[in-house]
């Protein structure tokens, strides 16, 4: 035996009946679960006793962007803006002395700073008559650039666009700046300085030494987007090991060339020392705040009633593809139509053997909910999308675009906890902080709970200490239809080690304990 690690609270997530106080570990694998009596009789070359800290399996997000999402994270964080002028005026004192025509990156601005009206970059033209600034939105599905970046990228009209794109113009037909989903920001970012790989490799090994010191020990990565992703990890572990456990699932989306298909299936195995590619993720629709979210009826704008696909049975013949090839699938689908929709695509597949998961669920309706009990599909949710960017007063740009009665339906967690066949928590990084302690606290107590200011937002749907941390174990492997996410033999020795224990904090301590360490294969990654 490698190494025996003690504590005098151990969670194993398994269904065992007994709290253990000892682990024994052999070549990056549990070997011995038992108590501390147990332990003494036990053969190894380092011994570990936490004492009164606690040990979990190892927590995972269901939903990160560790490499696409360094194009996004570029810049000047925005997100605490309360107008364009003010985030104009935040960029401006950021930026400092630049030279012109250098170009200026920001993100993390939220729609709601633009108020009733439509995003643009008026302000930024304003503030930087001489250089393209580039500014993604928080949601990650929109842009605004200013006149100096639409010139840059020759954008001067509405354009017709190979994806579910829109460039959005004034009633001159004159670009306002406001570019909506993927195939509009492509135009945008292909005119702009690219990231080097040094830079992204750089900043994907610093994100992941962040998510690990927080607790994580793994993430689903649901892009693999950036041509240059396998590079980067490559390079990573030409280093070292990587700090967390990667499961990947390339996106194919609406727009995408025919051979796309292929190329996701190709990719299926490939693997490094703590990542491999296993499953594909695909868009229904796109997000709420900018219109693009499919509705069953249309939102206060009169938007927001098609989906991402032109031909939305395409998505099921491209569903039926990946099932036929034994590969699971992960649907971003965000209004209440496409999240029905995804719902009665999967069930059209029969009872098959590959598990398929929603992403997101922000807006569902009685009867979807009943339709995801009905079915055996697997959710994934982000927390901290309802409790950093929603208003109990309906102020936010996600309840004025729904109206207050379609606005109640929102992150309706406990319902689709109950409903669905398995529930996985994550950030959707880098649209929100990854910190798994600040996401099971808001889980629990449906607000920001770092913020004092603020007030919980339908908190009948909160779920308990002991769900939210089902949500980032065992039930995040089980939504892929993967084995994992507990403590028991024959498992791997990917450890979370709290200060406290985590199911007896309050969401306020909880969001704040202190990780001890974290483990992968047996190996301390992050010691606190």
């Amino acid at each position: 035996m490698d190494l025996i690690i003690t504590a005098n609270t151990i969670h194993t997530m398994s269904d065992a009946p007994d709290i253990p106080q000892a682990l024994g570990i052999t070549a990056g694998h549990i070997e011995k679960v038992g108590s501390l009596a147990e332990a003494d009789s036990w053969q190894a070359d380092h011994r570990v006793d936490y004492q009164d800290a606690t040990i979990t399996p190892g927590l995972t997000d269901a939903h990160i962007h560790p490499i696409w999402g360094q194009h996004i994270a570029r810049g000047t964080y925005l997100g605490k803006a309360k107008d364009s002028a003010e985030a104009a005026s935040l960029l401006f004192e950021a930026a400092g002395e630049v030279a012109e025509g250098e170009w200026v990156f920001a993100w993390g601005l939220e729609q709601s700073a633009f108020g009733e009206g439509a995003p643009s970059g008026a302000a930024f033209t304003d503030a930087f008559p001489d250089n393209p600034v580039f500014v993604m939105l928080f949601d990650g599905h929109a842009a605004v650039a200013n006149a100096k970046a639409l010139e840059a990228a020759n954008i001067r009209g509405a354009e017709e666009l190979a994806g579910p794109g829109q460039i959005i113009v004034d009633q001159d037909g004159k670009p306002t700046g406001f570019l909506r989903e993927a195939s509009a920001i492509d135009r945008l970012k292909e005119a702009a300085p690219p990231l080097t790989l040094q830079q992204k490799v750089k900043d994907t090994l610093e994100t992941f030494q962040q998510m690990a010191a927080s607790g994580l020990t793994g993430g689903e990565m649901l892009d693999f987007d950036d041509p240059e992703s396998l590079d980067v990890l490559e390079a990573i572990e030409a280093q070292g090991d990587l700090p967390i456990r990667l499961r990947i699932a390339p996106w194919i989306l609406a727009g995408h060339p025919a051979e796309r298909v292929q190329q996701v299936l190709d990719l299926q195995g490939k693997a490094g020392r703590r990542y491999q590619v296993r499953g594909a993720k695909m868009m229904i629709d796109g997000t709420i705040d900018n219109g693009s979210g499919w509705l069953a009826e249309p939102d206060t704008k009169g938007e927001g009633t098609s989906s991402s696909w032109a031909n939305p049975h395409d998505y099921v013949q491209l569903l039926r593809t990946f099932d036929a090839a034994g590969v699971p699938t992960s649907t971003h689908a965000i209004g209440d139509r496409g999240i029905e929709f995804v719902i009665d695509a999967i069930r059209s597949l029969g009872r098959t053997k590959v598990v398929h998961r929603i992403e997101h669920i922000e807006e569902i309706t009685d009867e979807g909910v009943r339709a995801l009990a009905e079915s055996g599909i697997s959710a994934s949710m982000q927390p901290t999308h309802c409790t950093h960017f929603l208003d109990p007063d309906g102020a936010d740009a996600w309840s004025r675009r729904l109206g207050p009665e379609r606005a109640k339906l929102a992150f309706r967690l406990k319902d689709v906890y109950k409903a669905a066949d398995h529930l996985a928590l994550g950030s959707d990084w880098p649209i929100a902080g990854s910190d798994p302690r600040e996401i099971m606290a808001d889980a629990i107590s449906r607000q920001h709970t770092k913020d004092p200011n603020s007030r919980p937002i339908s908190p009948d749907q909160a779920l308990t200490n002991l769900q939210a941390l089902q949500c980032y174990t065992r039930e995040v492997a089980a939504s892929t239809g993967a084995s994992g996410g507990v403590i028991e033999p024959g498992a791997l020795a990917d450890l979370t080690v709290f200060a406290a224990d985590p199911l007896q904090l309050p969401a306020k301590e909880l969001a704040e304990v202190q990780i001890v360490a974290t483990y992968l294969d047996g190996v301390q990654v992050h010691h606190g």
